[in-house]
């Protein structure tokens, strides 16, 4: 599905996350109906993780599903946008 943003993108511009590129790989051949559905659970993981107070005062950088989060809501506007 689409054009390989991941692939692209490592081969196009430096990619100032390390570990982008790959989570846009990884999601890329989702459809919109299973990238919403992604996105609606890892918001959910996302507020449980920072209502846990253990959390309180790390950065959103440590969220283990934060660089899923930002793949999944890139797809998602470029499936809006672009297909």
């Amino acid at each position: 599905m689409g054009d390989h943003l991941g692939g692209n993108l490592g081969r196009s511009a430096p990619v100032a996350l390390p570990g982008l590129a790959e989570a846009l790989d990884r999601w890329e051949a989702c459809g919109l109906d299973e990238l919403l559905s992604e996105s609606a659970r890892i918001r959910a993981e996302v507020r449980r993780w920072a209502s846990d107070p253990a959390n309180a005062g790390r950065p959103i950088s440590d969220l283990p599903v934060y660089l899923d989060r930002m793949a999944v809501e890139i797809l998602i506007e470029r499936r809006y946008f672009t297909e």
